[in-house]
């Protein structure tokens, strides 16, 4: 392209001088040799701008960047992300709860119970009446080895499921664990068995439920108010609950066999266990309360102890607690002091703190 128009101004220029052989005036002469230098000054620079503009500029050019190229866009077929889910069961079982007869439910010998189990079915296939309830392990006691199921019960769906017991006639505890059975003979669980466990009581024995009725809680700063509430306030105050329980209708010469703690009923602010440590109780007298009974640092010979909600919210036998009532019969009231004894407050300007609303303990003895 560049040779082109060389050769084009070339052939000018040739005109130009093969015009000069022709006569004319010496005036006419210089006027058309100035001409032909004006018309070839003119191609030249023509020439150079054309060949300018293909030469890309400083400001045009771009610099090169490290952007990758777009990835082709996948299949349809192939847009679902993988999952290390595995598959759900045809047969699965969730616990929802006892219906009745709480585990360590206290029974005379020889006395007859329904327990009900609340499941729900998280498997895939639906539990017909072809499928049955079935003795796993432990004490039958009088319950029969299998049990067709009333109805059908489809996946996500709830059931209420019963089995008619009979407590044995010597004293202790006993559990009985069952498991479900399809139609093809194929028993499923939890994956372990859901079971009943109950505590038979000697004959001589009474047992006897014992609610809190005096209560209330003493705070660092001296104050004293009825709320039984323990940990600490926005105001890095210190609070210890105290509950009192009534033990003036047991007998002073009985026997404790065994006491049950249910502290179950209550709410939190904040974190308390993971700001504040494990809460603790210990037995002591504190009622009338008064500021005194605020107690700085962390005792020894704690006879309660939860170090997270989950323990807080489950009722317990404790030999701990039975020795106390045993030490203080004769007495009318058996007291503790809750608090958690890790620290007294962790002054990060935040409530943690539980507040009790109801507690009880489940009382059996043996009449002197």
């Amino acid at each position: 392209m560049k040779r082109r128009h060389l050769y084009i101004v070339a052939l000018i220029i040739m005109t130009a001088l093969s015009a000069c052989n022709l006569p004319s005036s010496a005036a006419s002469q210089e006027k058309q040799a100035a001409d032909i230098q004006t018309a070839a000054a003119e191609t030249v620079s023509a020439q150079l701008t054309e060949n300018a503009l293909l030469v890309p500029t400083a400001t045009a050019t771009t610099a090169p960047t490290n952007t990758p190229e777009a990835s082709p866009t996948p299949e349809a077929t192939n847009t679902e992300a993988p999952t290390d889910t595995p598959e759900a069961a045809c047969d699965s079982i969730f616990f929802v709860t006892d219906v009745t007869v709480p585990d360590g439910t206290e029974f005379a010998a020889g006395s007859n119970f329904t327990k009900t189990w609340r499941l729900r079915n998280v498997g895939t296939c639906t539990w017909t009446t072809d499928y049955e309830l079935v003795f796993d392990s432990g004490e039958a006691m009088g319950a029969p080895a299998s049990q067709a199921l009333a109805g059908s019960v489809a996946p996500g769906i709830e059931v209420d499921i019963s089995v008619e017991f009979t407590a044995p006639n010597d004293p202790g505890t006993y559990v009985s664990n069952w498991k479900l059975r399809n139609d093809s003979g194929v028993v499923f669980g939890l994956p372990g068995p859901f079971y009943t466990e109950i505590i038979v009581n000697d004959p001589g024995s009474t047992s006897v439920e014992l609610i809190f009725t005096d209560f209330g809680s003493v705070r660092s700063n001296g104050d004293v108010l009825s709320p039984p509430n323990t940990g600490d306030l926005e105001s890095d105050v210190g609070s210890h609950a105290f509950v009192s329980f009534d033990i003036s209708g047991i007998p002073a010469g009985a026997t404790i066999d065994q006491v049950r703690v249910d502290f179950s009923d209550y709410d939190t602010l904040g974190d308390p266990f993971t700001e504040l440590g494990c809460l603790r109780g210990y037995t002591g007298s504190f009622f009338p309360m008064d500021a005194g009974d605020y107690f700085v640092g962390s005792p020894l010979g704690a006879s309660l102890r939860w170090c997270d909600t989950g323990e807080l919210s489950d009722d317990f036998l404790s030999d701990d607690v039975r020795d106390d009532l045993q030490s203080v019969l004769g007495d009318s009231t058996l007291e503790y002091r809750i608090q958690f004894n890790e620290t007294e407050t962790n002054s990060d300007g935040i409530a943690d703190m539980v507040r009790l609303i109801e507690v009880k303990i489940t009382v059996t003895y043996t009449e002197p």
